[in-house]
């Protein structure tokens, strides 16, 4: 498994570096799949987890080292391609990361209906969470909802709505950015209440930022 994992990690390194990428993109999938199948035998995943996994496989399978990479400053010719061969990747990253939201809001409808708007269904689920044992149990504040239990339906009533609505970051720019700080106050607020943290998708919100625009505006401040 050491060894494994150090393969795992080497071919991460290459593919992030851009050395190599058309390799290291694909065994970095395989390996990833692998390794982290092996932890949980196959069996058990989570929705931050499973949308890194899908986004490699789409780098994997895209020319996602032509510009920014060690492979296009070693390239003697650089490669020139339409610009929705680069464009369409991120489309679909950022079209899975929407389903991953919106669709954890249909789960909740379809299998708790009304019913997960009751009050006493977040303190019930945050202090379940910070008493298991399969969490870290830094944070208390659960502790602290039932004291305000008769405000909380309209807090998870607005994180279903902004769940069901993160799709419109894709195709509004004036909202996108709105949606995802909601998203980060949200992650962070599970955090601090539930013990559970999502790190990874909070980092694969970068897929969002328009690089372009800023390398394009930096350019043009730097004349």
């Amino acid at each position: 498994m050491m060894t494994l994992k150090i393969a795992m990690v080497v071919s991460l390194l290459l593919s992030t570096a851009g050395l190599l990428t058309v390799v290291t993109t694909k065994t970095s999938l395989l390996l990833v799949v692998l390794y982290q199948g092996l932890l949980r035998s196959f069996g058990h995943f989570n929705h931050d987890e499973m949308l890194a996994v899908y986004c490699l496989a789409v780098l994997a399978f895209t020319p996602c080292g032509d510009a920014f990479s060690l492979d296009s400053r070693l390239a003697k010719v650089s490669k020139e391609r339409p610009w929705f061969a680069y464009a369409y990747p991120i489309l679909l990253m950022q079209l899975l990361m929407a389903w991953t939201y919106f669709s954890s809001a249909l789960i909740k409808l379809r299998v708790a209906g009304l019913k997960y708007l009751s009050v006493d269904n977040l303190p019930a689920l945050a202090i379940f969470h910070s008493l298991d044992n399969l969490h870290d149990t830094d944070f208390k504040l659960a502790f602290l909802l039932p004291q305000v239990r008769v405000y909380l339906p309209f807090a998870v009533g607005l994180i279903l709505i902004w769940e069901l609505l993160f799709p419109v970051a894709i195709f509004w720019r004036r909202a996108r950015w709105w949606i995802l700080g909601i998203g980060v106050v949200f992650h962070l607020s599970t955090l601090l209440l539930m013990n559970i943290f999502f790190p990874h998708q909070l980092a694969m919100y970068l897929i969002f930022v328009d690089w372009d625009r800023g390398a394009n505006a930096n350019r043009r401040g730097s004349r």
